[in-house]
């Protein structure tokens, strides 16, 4: 068999408990059928309930994503930090083992910045990308020029995305010059790789006019909020929210309501533009032959524990996002892999895995050699079902000097955090904390006792010997992901 194509897709800002393919007691948020396309795709995969981002923002975790390394190495720390030339991507190792690589969307490896309509397009090679088709939170240069082309009349509204008709949205072009890059790599012997990934789900969202009013905002759940949640946090948490109220950012009931009905109804549209994907494939005659990954790169907040957003929050709302994998040669896909009389079935596995296991997994299944530096691990034996396979012990969050806090009136170095989540228990450390004192230097929560992170136990003395035994796991994390490769520059 030639060696597999790959379609990697992105959501931006994608809540686990947005997807009704998702299972166990946190996921109750009802989906509402929004994510039939997703639920489907699932079905024939294996879903892990139990993947993690490394951070809380874009940039950082797509930059892991791509390099397969934490924040702390790759040196991409905070939005608005540039990924170095010197990082070898996913793209650049599979383009020189000879694949046709492309990115539609956004890829947000370097800042945000406005793009004119009349600006250079991005060519490539960008990050090993061979065709770049380019869009931000930002609308892309190319894009504006389809506008001006196909849709002079709404040049106006697009650059607001303002109802903005399902033909002439950026999701439907973002999607379409996937489709083209697949259908016309699918005629050549070439194997493809592409990326296609959307802008986030952080409301209000702007899907285009007969994809509004699916959801009633009346059926939307809110999150819990607990008086004494703010108390047992650090003050910065309560200096967050406050500082978003003070800006008028905060949302109140109705319009979290609203918001979160919005939410859901651009999600029914990304699920759609998924279905289109996965329909092309079909299409050109190669889904047989292609690895499919639909991840998140964070998660949102959402008003849980009184926050907007997702950075610089690292509870689980934020950092545990889809990870839903469909191979070649698995669960139905063709000949059962390594040899095993039967292929493992299709399902939700509760192993913990991380973003940077992303690149040496698609690596491994490839056939193309793991660049050195790489620091995650393959999840190919979990996906097969080898005798043994197992999740991590722990994952490694992390969140530093966010740019986020500024937006909340804050000094974006007021805290600076690291920590670690195993299946019972979640500590982040405050390398650097201002106002700490004595009495918060991190948090500490018991999951099996307390999954929705209300009660930190840092300060209480009962569990002094739980952190300290979190506290030595996670500097022997943080020591073992120290850079393998030789360099001069540290970013942290």
């Amino acid at each position: 068999m030639p060696r597999p194509n790959i379609l990697l897709f992105i959501v931006d800002g994608l809540r686990t408990d947005f997807l009704g393919c998702m299972e166990g007691p946190r996921f109750c948020r009802p989906n509402f059928g929004a994510t039939p396309n997703t639920d489907a795709f699932a079905a024939s995969g294996v879903t892990f309930s139990q993947a993690f981002c490394v951070h809380s923002v874009c940039m950082p975790t797509r930059a892991s994503i791509a390099t397969g390394r934490y924040p702390h190495i790759h040196g991409v720390w905070a939005n608005g930090v540039r990924l170095r030339d010197s990082e070898v991507t996913l793209a650049q190792t599979l383009s020189d083992a000879g694949y046709a690589t492309c990115a539609s969307g956004k890829i947000h490896h370097e800042p945000q910045q406005p793009y004119r309509p009349l600006a250079p397009s991005i060519t490539g090679p960008y990050y090993g990308f061979q065709e770049v088709h380019l869009s931000e939170n930002h609308l892309g240069a190319d894009y504006m020029r389809f506008i001006e082309e196909r849709h002079p009349d709404l040049k106006d509204r697009a650059l607001t995305r303002d109802r903005i008709p399902e033909e002439a949205h950026d999701l439907t072009w973002i999607t379409d010059q996937a489709i083209s890059f697949i259908e016309r790599e699918a005629q050549g012997e070439q194997p493809f790789f592409c990326q296609c990934s959307f802008h986030e789900l952080i409301p209000p969202c702007t899907p285009p006019p007969n994809y509004t009013g699916l959801y009633d905002p009346a059926d939307m759940t809110v999150p819990e909020l607990r008086q004494d949640d703010l108390d047992r946090k650090p003050p910065w948490y309560r200096q967050c929210y406050e500082g978003y109220v003070a800006n008028g950012r905060q949302p109140d009931e109705p319009t979290l309501r609203r918001y979160l009905a919005g939410a859901y109804d651009q999600l029914r549209f990304v699920d759609h533009q998924f279905g289109r994907l996965l329909g092309a494939l079909e299409q050109a005659g190669v889904a047989d032959n292609t690895i499919v990954l639909f991840t998140a790169d964070h998660g949102l907040a959402l008003n849980d524990h009184w926050q907007w957003r997702h950075g610089p929050f690292l509870f689980d709302e934020v950092i545990n996002v889809p990870q839903i994998w469909r191979l070649p040669g698995v669960w139905g896909m063709g000949s059962a892999p390594c040899g095993r009389a039967s292929a493992p079935p299709p399902g939700t596995d509760p192993a913990m895995v991380e973003q940077v296991d992303i690149m040496p997994t698609l690596l491994e299944q490839c056939s193309v050699a793991i660049p050195p530096g790489v620091q995650g691990r393959s999840l190919l034996p979990l996906l097969r079902g080898e005798d043994g396979a197992c999740g991590a012990e722990a994952v490694l969050i992390q969140e530093r000097h966010a740019p986020d806090l500024v937006a909340r009136g804050l000094d974006e170095h007021l805290v600076w955090q690291v920590g670690i989540r195993t299946s019972d228990w979640k500590l982040i450390h405050y390398t650097e904390y201002r106002d700490a004192g004595d009495r918060f230097g991190g948090e500490l929560y018991d999951l099996r006792n307390d999954p929705g992170e209300f009660v930190n136990l840092w300060p209480e003395s009962d569990y002094l010997a739980t952190r300290r035994e979190l506290e030595a796991l996670l500097m022997e994390r943080l020591a073992a992901t120290q850079d393998p490769l030789p360099v001069n520059e540290y970013h942290y």
